[in-house]
């Protein structure tokens, strides 16, 4: 059923506001998902990150860490690859339970594949805390969807603060003494 499947792991915690769902054993399956994209809120270096995803009746915020959200497009690049753009039309099975409301999660980690049998890609999101006996939301997306989401990804990244080349710590504007360079070599943030 899955082609590819990558993990991306780090924290965990729930946050929610209203809630109503039916779940399938302990898992959240959204079907096929009316939007999903993926969002940034802050300024360099005081960032945090989210997958939206909008179903017709809901909202479901997966917050990530940033290491996470690169992974994750590189996860989606690597299986968009692999899966022809062309293909028969998706089949939405539909949701194995009802959501309706609002749902947050600090996400731990994530699954990514394709389902051959109804077409779409799939996203799973897991380990995290839940006062709903919920170990996994999941969801699909047309393939157009997960175009859209690494671009976005793509574009949040490249607005990220500059790397010092040497170490690959974030540069912030003040002088930067690199351990690689055994503290000899001062390297500043690019005007």
């Amino acid at each position: 059923m899955v082609a590819l499947a990558r993990f991306l792991g780090l924290g965990s915690a729930l946050l929610f506001e209203r809630l109503y769902l039916v779940v399938d054993g302990q898992r959240l399956d959204l079907g096929l998902v009316r939007a999903v994209r993926a969002e940034v809120f802050g300024e360099p270096g005081q960032r945090t990150f989210r997958i939206l995803i909008e179903t017709p009746e809901g909202r479901v915020s997966l917050w990530l860490e940033k290491q996470q959200l690169v992974m994750l497009g590189s996860a989606i690049e690597e299986l968009l690859d692999r899966i022809p753009a062309e293909g028969p039309e998706p089949i939405d099975a539909g949701p194995s339970g009802t959501f309706v409301g609002e749902l947050e999660v600090k996400v731990a980690s994530l699954a990514i594949g394709y389902d051959h049998e109804s077409h779409v890609f799939t996203l799973e999101a897991g380990d995290f805390e839940s006062a709903f006996a919920l170990a996994a939301i999941r969801f699909s997306a047309h393939r157009e969807q997960f175009v859209e989401m690494r671009a976005q990804i793509e574009e949040i990244a490249s607005g990220s603060r500059p790397r010092c080349p040497l170490c690959g710590t974030p540069l912030t504007g003040q002088p930067h003494f690199c351990p690689e360079s055994n503290g000899h070599a001062r390297v500043s943030r690019p005007n």
